[in-house]
């Protein structure tokens, strides 16, 4: 097969535009990019930043210092058992609020019914007995060394507690004048009592009555019960923990203060508090108790902030931050914190001035979480720029979207 001259010219000439093509296609793209990246700095002046500015004023500057800490009951007590027994009862359970004085459980008290009834039988042959020894015992009392021996025991107690005698003296010598008002008859009753077991007896009666009393647990304040689990015919042993019961109606938030800060606080001095679980709200406080001992292992003191319940949300054990107040700067002219910039390291702030940012430079003074001291360089009244003022320049086109 013969191929003609002009084919071979044509299939050529295709090859070299199509290379001419690919060649010239990413030369244009190139320069399209480079003239794209060109900024035309002549129109710069004509941009406008959104803003937004607040007035300086004169107000107080709080300062404080922060902790975080557990939310905690006014009151907490742990609710034990005086007795080994069964529980009969119950009255309460888990959550419930309780009034002072309330029943909260019951136990067996059979047994204690009859130590009261065995006790009352024995009180009464007591008496009995007491009966009929004042009857044969003669009233013979010598008045004379009875009141000879009171007025030496009356002298004996002033020496001692003038430390004229010692401790030694004073037990001996006591214990011989007892004696001997025993037996001038002054004492004849309290024998009496004795000997005829009347004083044991009243003694039983009173532990039985005691013990009858441990059978039924009250609520010592009003509170909320917690940490419970009992039931019925359930036997608890003595000085076991049955539950507890928290004083809710106010709370308390320990927090550590650093030993080179603690100096600042002082019982009665303001504190806000907020918590994690409620990030919407703020509850106030005061601080009613500074530990005296710093914590030798992380050198910090104990401080006790009290707040008022009223958020029924609120619970023993949430996470808190305090801050507490240590000292209020009066009347100091003071702008928020957010309009301070720090360029080539002197602060600075952009003050409004007919729809243009003025850099101004500033001295600063004090300062907390919000607000900053200023000494000199704005006045009351100016506003200063806070939010889309760090791309700004000296005399820059301003448009104020504060709403």
């Amino acid at each position: 097969m013969k191929i003609s001259l002009k084919s071979v010219f044509g299939v050529l000439m295709v090859i070299l535009t199509i290379t001419a093509i690919l060649i010239l296609i990413p030369a244009k793209e190139d320069n399209t990019k480079e003239n794209n990246s060109e900024i035309n700095y002549e129109k710069l002046n004509d941009i406008v930043f959104n803003v937004k500015a607040k007035e300086v004023t004169t107000g107080n500057l709080i300062q404080s210092i922060s902790a975080n800490g557990l939310i905690k009951a006014y009151r907490e007590l742990d609710i034990v058992s005086n007795i080994t027994n069964y529980i009969d009862k119950i009255f309460v359970s888990e959550g419930k609020f309780v009034n002072k004085d309330d029943l909260l459980i019951k136990f067996d008290d059979r047994e204690y019914q009859i130590a009261i009834s065995e006790a009352e039988v024995n009180l009464m042959n007591a008496k009995i007995e007491y009966g009929f020894y004042t009857k044969e015992v003669a009233q013979n009392i010598d008045a004379n060394l009875a009141d000879s021996v009171k007025v030496k025991l009356e002298k004996l107690e002033v020496m001692f507690k003038e430390n004229k005698i010692n401790k030694e003296e004073y037990l001996n010598t006591k214990e011989k004048l007892d004696l001997a008002l025993l037996f001038s008859g002054a004492k004849r009753d309290e024998v009496l009592l004795n000997k005829s077991g009347m004083t044991n007896a009243i003694n039983s009666s009173n532990r039985a009555k005691l013990n009858l009393s441990y059978t039924e647990i009250a609520a010592p304040f009003n509170g909320v019960v917690a940490d419970f689990s009992l039931v019925p015919k359930q036997r608890i042993t003595s000085g076991e923990k049955l539950f507890k019961l928290l004083d809710i109606s106010r709370l308390k938030v320990d927090v550590g203060i650093l030993e080179n800060e603690i100096n600042k606080v002082h019982i009665g001095n303001n504190a806000i508090v907020r918590l994690t679980a409620l990030p919407d709200k703020i509850y106030y406080g005061k601080v009613i108790y500074i530990n005296p001992m710093i914590d030798p292992e992380i050198k910090t003191c104990r401080v006790t902030v009290e707040i008022t319940n009223s958020d029924i949300n609120i619970k023993p054990g949430m996470f808190a931050s305090v801050k507490i107040e240590t000292d209020i700067l009066k009347n100091r002219v003071i702008i928020p914190k957010e309009a301070l910039l720090v360029r080539d390291k002197r602060d600075l702030v952009f003050v409004v001035q007919n729809n243009l940012a003025k850099w101004q430079y500033v001295n600063i003074g004090q300062q907390n979480d919000e607000y900053i001291e200023i000494l000199n360089g704005v006045s009351p009244g100016d506003s200063v720029i806070v939010e889309g003022h760090f791309n700004l320049a000296h005399d820059s086109n301003i448009k104020s979207v504060n709403k």
